[in-house]
C-alpha cells in the first residue's frame, strides 16, 4: 500500500514522517538564524550554546541532525560528534557515555580516567584542525538534577592553548531556558542562544510544500489546497510535529477517496481521527442549538460556561454537529460574514472622507473669490476718451508710465523665475542619474537574512530568497574581515546583506 500510495500523489518516498530527518529539514526563517548561530559558534570557539524553545515538537532535535550531517561533510574524519538524547544519568554515567561517543571505544569505570581519554581525543582532534561538539539533547530532564548540570559546566572548561577544545550544545525546552537563568555561573558559558517560537501561518505553508518537494512531488504542483492548510495551522498551533502528523493522514485520507487535491473534507476527517471521535467530519462552524425541556433560557453566565467547556473539550476550535445545515450555512461565518464587515468598514471610511471633503471645500473656495476681488479692485479704471480734459496734468501722465513699466518688471521677473525653477528640477534629476548605484548584489543562498547593521549578531528585518537582486549602496568591512552590503529593500528600505549569501556584479 505504501508504494500506491506514494506513487498516486506522485512522491518517491514519505514527506512527513515524524522521525527527526536532517536532509528534511527546511531550514528557512528562525531555523536558518539557528543553523547560522550554531554554525558561528563552532567556526569561532565560543565554547557554549543554548537551544531551547516553547512547546515540544518545534524541531529542536531536527536543527542538530542538519547540523552534524553538515559537519561531518565539511570535516569527515577530523570531526567528532557526542550527541546524548537521554540525559538521566549520573553525573560519572553522563562522562562515560560521551567519552564513548567522542573515541568510540567502551569508557572505563573510572571517572577521571574517563576525563583524561577525553581531553587526549579532543586535543588530537584539535591539533589535526577538525572540529568536536558534544550535544546535549531533551536537556529539561535535567532540571532536576543540578550536579549533573554542574558536571556538564565544568566539562565546558577543557581547553588546549587557550581555546576551547569543543563546542558544547545544550537543547531543551521551556523549563531548562528558565532554570539555567537561576544559574548565572552556567548561564554565561552559554554566550549563543536561541529560542524557537511555534511558526507562523506562512511558515506552515512553507514547511509542507518544502517536504512534499524533497519527497518528489513536482514543484509545478499544489496538492494541499489554501483552506487545508489553514486548518493545519489552526489545529497545530505552529507546532512542526503536529502539523506534519495531520498533513500525513490528510494525504492517506486524500488517497483513500481518490481525490486530486487534500481539502477541508480530508483534513477534518484527520483532525478528528487523531481526537479520538472516529473519522466523520464534526467540523462546521456553527452553533446547534440544544433541544431542552428547560422552563426559562439559560443565564448569560451559564451560556457562557457552556461555550468554555466545549472549546475546551476540542483542541481544534469550538465547532457542533448540524447536519442539517446546508453548504451556504456552513462556510457563512468562515466566508462571507468577514467579507461584508470589510465592505462596511471600507464604505465608512469612503463616507468620512466624502464628509470631511464637503466640510473643507467651501473655505477654500471662498479664499480664491476674496483673492480675485482684491486684484480687481486694484485695477486701475479707464476713463473714456470724451471726458479726458485737453490738459491733462503731467502728473497722472507720470503715473500711469510707471504703473505699465512696473506690470512688465513683474512679467519679466515670473519668466526668470519659472526658468529657475525649471534649470534647478533637470539639474537635481542630473545629480539623482549620478548617484544611482551601478552595482547590485545577487543572492546566492536559498535563503539569505537581511540585518540592520552589518554584524552577524544584529537584529534581522528580513529573509530573501535565492535569485534576488538588490542595488547596493555602500560595503563595510566586520571585525571578523567579511564584508558587507548595504542594500536598498522595498519601499525604499536599507539593510546589510553579508558577502557569504551574495554575489555583487555590476549592471
Amino acid at each position: 500500500m505504501n508504494e500506491e500510495y506514494l506513487r498516486y500523489w506522485g512522491l518517491t518516498q514519505h514527506p512527513f514522517l515524524l522521525a527527526p530527518d536532517g536532509k528534511m529539514m527546511c531550514v528557512t526563517g528562525q531555523y536558518f538564524e539557528c543553523f547560522e548561530r550554531l554554525k558561528y559558534a563552532i567556526n569561532t570557539n565560543k565554547g557554549g550554546v543554548l537551544v531551547a524553545s516553547e512547546d515540544a515538537g518545534l524541531g529542536k532535535t531536527t536543527i542538530l541532525l542538519k547540523l552534524i550531517e553538515d559537519m561531518k561533510e565539511e570535516h569527515g574524519r577530523n570531526f567528532r560528534c557526542a550527541f546524548v538524547d537521554h540525559p538521566t544519568l549520573t553525573s560519572d554515567q553522563m562522562i562515560g557515555q560521551i567519552t564513548g561517543l567522542i573515541t568510540g571505544e567502551m569508557p572505563s569505570d573510572d571517572k577521571l580516567k574517563n576525563l583524561t581519554i577525553l581531553k587526549d581525543a579532543l586535543t588530537e582532534v584539535k591539533k589535526e584542525g577538525g572540529k568536536s561538539i558534544i550535544v546535549i539533547d531533551e536537556g529539561q530532564m535535567l532540571c532536576d538534577t543540578r550536579n549533573v548540570l554542574q558536571e556538564l559546566r565544568v566539562l565546558i572548561n577543557l581547553t588546549h592553548n587557550n581555546e576551547y577544545l569543543h563546542t558544547f550544545i545544550l537543547s531543551g525546552q521551556k523549563a531548562l531556558w528558565d532554570t539555567l537563568q537561576e544559574m548565572p555561573e552556567f548561564w554565561q558559558r552559554l554566550p549563543v542562544r536561541y529560542y524557537f517560537t511555534p511558526l507562523r501561518f506562512e511558515e506552515t505553508r512553507e514547511l509542507i510544500r518544502y517536504r512534499l518537494n524533497k519527497a518528489g512531488l513536482d514543484v509545478a504542483r499544489e496538492i494541499f489546497a489554501e483552506d487545508a492548510i489553514e486548518i493545519i495551522h489552526k489545529y497545530s498551533k505552529g507546532l512542526p510535529r503536529t502539523i506534519m502528523a495531520v498533513s500525513d493522514l490528510a494525504l492517506l485520507n486524500g488517497y483513500s477517496d481518490k481525490t486530486r487535491k487534500v481539502g477541508f473534507k480530508e483534513v477534518s476527517k484527520a483532525i478528528n481521527a487523531m481526537s479520538g471521535r472516529g473519522e466523520t467530519i464534526p467540523y462546521i462552524i456553527t452553533e446547534k442549538r440544544e433541544e431542552t425541556n428547560e422552563p426559562s433560557p439559560r443565564s448569560t453566565a451559564e451560556t457562557a460556561q457552556v461555550i468554555v467547556n466545549r472549546a475546551a473539550a476540542n483542541p481544534f476550535e469550538y465547532v457542533v454537529h448540524n447536519t442539517r445545515q446546508t453548504f451556504f450555512d456552513q462556510y457563512f461565518l468562515q466566508y462571507i460574514k468577514p467579507l461584508v464587515l470589510t465592505l462596511v468598514i471600507l464604505l465608512l471610511i469612503f463616507i468620512g472622507a466624502a464628509g470631511y471633503h464637503l466640510l473643507s471645500s467651501p473655505r477654500q473656495v471662498e479664499n480664491k473669490v476674496i483673492i480675485k476681488e482684491v486684484e480687481k479692485t486694484e485695477q486701475p479704471k479707464k476713463q473714456p476718451a470724451a471726458e479726458n480734459p485737453p490738459n491733462e496734468p503731467e502728473a497722472e501722465k507720470s503715473g500711469t508710465t510707471v504703473q505699465n513699466q512696473t506690470a512688465t518688471q513683474t512679467s519679466a521677473s515670473d519668466q526668470t523665475i519659472e526658468k529657475d525653477v525649471i534649470s534647478a528640477f533637470k539639474e537635481e534629476m542630473k545629480n539623482r542619474k549620478e548617484h544611482v548605484s551601478e552595482r547590485v548584489a545577487v543572492v546566492k543562498a536559498d535563503a539569505a537574512n537581511i540585518r540592520s547593521a552589518p554584524d552577524i549578531d544584529a537584529p534581522r528585518i528580513l529573509t530573501i530568497v535565492r535569485g534576488e537582486i538588490l542595488p547596493v549602496i555602500e560595503e563595510r568591512t566586520d571585525r571578523k574581515g567579511m564584508k558587507w552590503y548595504k542594500v536598498i529593500l522595498y519601499s525604499n528600505r536599507t539593510g546589510w546583506i553579508a558577502s557569504i549569501v551574495a554575489n555583487v556584479t555590476t549592471k
